[in-house]
Parts: C-alpha cells; structure tokens; sequence
C-alpha cells in the first residue's frame, strides 16, 4: 500500500473579500476514517489516486480508486456509512457473496453499485481498473429523509443495488474525478452540498421513501413542523425543563439543522423555540408555586433558571406579576 498522498489542505484559503472557506483533506490517513475504506484498502492493489474526506468522518468522503491487478475486496456488514461505487474504466468485477443469476452481479465501464451500510459484500476485479467511490454517512441520509420527508429517520432504509446505469451519479463521479485533480484543495462546503444532492437522489431512487411524494405543499402547515416532530421536541421540553436546551439540542429531536428548526418551530406556534421553552419553565411554575410545597428560590433553581432575580423577572414578564404574589393569591 503506498503511502499517504501529499497533504494538499489549509485550516483555511481566502477566498473573494474577507470570506475564508474551510478545506478538506487529501490524505489517505483521513479517508481510513471512513469505516470499511480501512478494510478495503487492506486488500493490495487498491490505491486511491485522489481523494477527499473531513479530518473527522463527515457527511461525506470521495476517493478516485484505482484497482492494480486482480484481486479480491471485503466490506463489513453494520458500518456508519452506505457505499456507492461508479466504474470509469477497465476489467469486469464480480459481487461474490451474490449466486450467478443475480442481476447486476458483474459489473463493466459506466456502471454503478450501491451498498448499504449494514450489508456485508465481497468482491473479486479480474483485472485493473479504476473508479469513483462515494461514502454516504447513513446518519446525514437519516437526517435528510427527516428533514425533507418529514418522517423518523432512523427508519429509512436503502435498497442494495447491484450494478447498472445510473447517469446521474456518473455525472457526478466522472466531475468530482476531475474536481479531485485540480490543485486547488476540495472545501467543506463542496463536500456537504455533495453530500445533500447525492442523499437525496438516493432517498427518491433506492430507498423505501422513492414513491413518496416530498410533502412541499401543505396548505394547512406549509413551513411547519410535522406532528411527530412537534409531539417529540414538545416531550423532551418537558423532561429537561431543569437544563439550559440550546437550539441545536432541539433541533435534533426533529431531526432537522438548527436553522431550518427555528424557523419551521416559529411558523408552527407563532414563538421562538426560547421563548417557548421559557413559557414552558413558567407554567409549570405557577403549579409548583401554587402548592406551597417549595420556596421561590427553590422553584427557581429546580427549573433550570440562574437565580430567583432572574427567575422573578421572566415570571413578571409572562405573568403580568410576581411570583410572590402569584403565591400569595393561590
């Protein structure tokens, strides 16, 4: 196995004004990070010619392979990331742990293969020859069918394909083996809007979400969240009203980035996510004030506020009056 390739990577490159893009790296220490490339390129005779993957396993990692001679290749069942593989040039390859008459069992020039992540697959190339392999994190996919589908995630499921004509993801590896060649270093936002573009044309094509429409147009909730989202984000309020919630702790529960929560959070309750978890923290307030059980301070405290001053300023805010006359009255 030759070594790693030359590290074309910055922290950061200047690009037009003051505006700094974060690189990615080239090396192949990087892509091995990648779960099953570590178990790939233990077989010699692989060689990734170019490559692009985050320092810490990302959304998404590329590498341009070239295969030297025949020889035979593993991936692991269960691993964090779906594999996609487009063949630019060279020998056949055969899916060994597939019988002879499953259809895209060999494959030849211009075809693509998809393995999911939890699959188990070995693989014999008869002969040299080079490709374009793109790793999927199942976590970015999970996120994805969430955000766009408006369903559980973690419940998506790829279909195994094995080879044929796919020419959109031609397209996309034969640009990104030129793209991989250039001397300028891949950045970190090439690589997530890749990430997302090929997430979602797997989602419409090879998972179990491909016959579903894209719910765009909802006219009673066009921008806002789903009921399922809404139950599970409203629930884990609910269970950590003692602890500070930031935006993007929230955000995952409905499986969405922080910038696309807020904004679906606010058209669906007509509030900021802080301010509803502060209304929250307050009516559940008034019903610890109103048993006389604990003190202010301690009811304070007991909900996640830094101190009865605070405390008693936010309750004014929401109340119209103070806590200690709140109590006084119940």
């Amino acid at each position: 196995m030759k070594a790693d390739l030359p590290r074309r990577r910055s922290l950061a490159m200047p690009v037009q004004g003051h505006v700094r893009v974060n690189t990615v790296s080239t090396s192949t220490g990087s892509l091995r990070k990648i779960d099953f490339v570590d178990a790939m390129l233990k077989s010699a005779g692989i060689v990734p010619r170019s490559s692009a993957a985050f320092d810490e396993p990302g959304a998404l990692g590329i590498s341009c392979v070239s295969f030297t001679h025949r020889l035979q290749s593993f991936k692991p069942a269960n691993q964090l990331y779906h594999g996609i593989g487009y063949r630019i040039s060279g020998g056949e390859t055969i899916r060994l742990d597939k019988p002879a008459s499953y259809p895209g069992r060999t494959g030849r020039t211009g075809m693509t293969a998809l393995v999911p992540a939890e699959e188990e697959s070995s693989w014999e190339s008869v002969g040299p020859h080079e490709m374009v392999h793109f790793y999927l994190s199942a976590r970015c996919l999970s996120a994805l069918a969430a955000e766009i589908f408006e369903v559980d995630g973690g419940r998506v499921q790829l279909q195994e394909a094995g080879f044929h004509v796919d020419p959109t993801i031609a397209r996309w590896a034969m640009m990104f083996r030129d793209r991989l060649q250039e001397f300028d270093p891949v950045a970190e936002l090439e690589l997530n809007a890749a990430a997302h573009l090929l997430g979602v044309h797997l989602l419409r094509r090879y998972s179990n979400l491909a016959d579903r429409p894209i719910p765009y147009a909802d006219q009673k909730n066009p921008a806002g969240l789903s009921p399922m989202q809404m139950q599970r984000v409203r629930e884990y309020i609910r269970a950590n009203l003692a602890r500070d919630l930031d935006l993007a702790e929230l955000a995952r529960q409905a499986r969405l980035s922080p910038h696309y929560f807020s904004m679906r959070f606010k058209h669906s309750l007509g509030v900021s996510p802080h301010r509803y978890v502060l209304g929250e923290r307050i009516c559940e307030a008034k019903q610890r004030l109103a048993t006389r059980r604990m003190s202010i301070s301690e009811v304070a405290l007991s909900l996640g506020f830094s101190d009865q001053s605070h405390f008693s300023q936010t309750f004014r805010k929401f109340t119209g009056t103070t806590p200690k006359r709140f109590q006084s009255n119940c």
